[in-house]
């Protein structure tokens, strides 16, 4: 897509598209690769096991996003460390806890007993959960038509059960639709706090890497309590494929690499409006891929959903002191003399 460049008439490119339409893709392909994972596992079970668990594969791919974001800031990582106070460290393993622990661990448990559709779907319930816990914890004013975007979301998960339910199917699994929804509430914890280590301006290797890596560690010492080290000694070709290739090098660090690039080139109200169509992608994706059926009243609650997401896009401001770390870093300038 290009754009005329006014200077000499002549199309020029919209700054920032390519990765931000490669993280649009990536996103949406999270669900619908981690549910082929899966189902994968279940039919080629190692020791009577399923190679795929939620510990080894999030293992892979927080240490792999983890060390990304922690190497560049090597040198400097010690020193800042050591300026944060005792709040900025419980803020961030606050962060880490929900967004890079209890989120995953719901998300994968949530996938194992609902279609990628579905959990999409109720997934998105993590926006307006996000915009009260910002109301209540940041004083943030709530999105401008926020209470339609609600109404948007509930209509477009209740359509699709309601449609089941008329034809005698099988409604969504109980089980699934708890554990998605302590995945929603842990996803939209973690934006506050994002929002809030975002406005102290941190070094990535400190707010990303640090918490990351160390959710990896975690992750894996549970996989070595539960499953013993045959859990990653005894893999097999298309494991080490899909989980490191696929899953962890290409979806995981590759959807933060694009984001980052996407940043640099667009406002936050761009990305958060195109990031928005992942959805139409895991939706797609799901149905492609997976064969997951698409019926009318799917289609009619995914539009629903992606018409009140795309209302409540409207970020707030962000109130929030900066930390010694970010004092150091971007110094505040005195205000000019009258």
């Amino acid at each position: 897509m290009r754009l005329p460049d006014p200077s000499d008439g002549r199309p020029r490119p919209i700054p920032g598209l390519l990765p931000l339409l490669l993280y649009v893709l990536l996103r949406g392909l999270d669900a619908t690769v981690l549910k082929g994972l899966q189902d994968l596992g279940m039919a080629h079970p190692v020791q009577g096991e399923n190679p795929i668990s939620f510990c080894n594969v999030f293992f892979l791919a927080q240490l792999t996003v983890g060390l990304a974001a922690l190497i560049p800031g090597r040198r400097t990582l010690a020193n800042d460390l050591a300026q944060l106070g005792p709040a900025d460290r419980r803020l961030l393993a606050l962060h880490g806890g929900l967004g890079l622990f209890l989120g995953p661990v719901a998300y994968y448990l949530a996938l194992e007993s609902l279609s990628v559709i579905s959990q999409t779907l109720l997934f998105a319930l993590v926006l307006p959960v996000s915009a009260l816990l910002a109301r209540w914890l940041l004083g943030e004013a709530l999105p401008a038509g926020f209470r339609l975007s609600l109404g948007l979301i509930g209509a477009g998960l209740v359509l699709p059960q309601a449609a089941m339910a008329m034809d005698g199917g099988r409604m969504d699994d109980l089980t699934g639709i708890v554990w998605a929804l302590v995945g929603v509430l842990a996803f939209a914890g973690s934006a506050v706090s994002g929002r809030a280590i975002a406005a102290r301006r941190w070094p990535a290797a400190v707010g990303v890497g640090v918490p990351t890596l160390l959710s990896a560690l975690v992750f894996g010492a549970i996989a070595l309590v539960l499953f013993g080290p045959q859990h990653f000694l005894l893999l097999r070709l298309w494991w080490v494929v899909g989980v490191i290739g696929v899953y962890a090098v290409t979806l995981s660090l590759g959807r933060e690499l694009a984001l980052r690039q996407a940043y640099r080139r667009c406002s936050v109200a761009v990305v958060s409006l195109w990031s928005s169509l992942a959805l139409v992608v895991a939706v797609l994706s799901a149905a492609l891929l997976l064969g997951e059926p698409l019926g009318v009243p799917v289609l009619a609650g995914a539009a629903l959903v992606l018409g009140g997401v795309f209302v409540s896009r409207r970020p707030g401001p962000i109130r929030s002191r900066l930390s010694p770390v970010s004092e150091a870093r971007h110094p505040r300038r005195a205000p000019p003399r009258s």
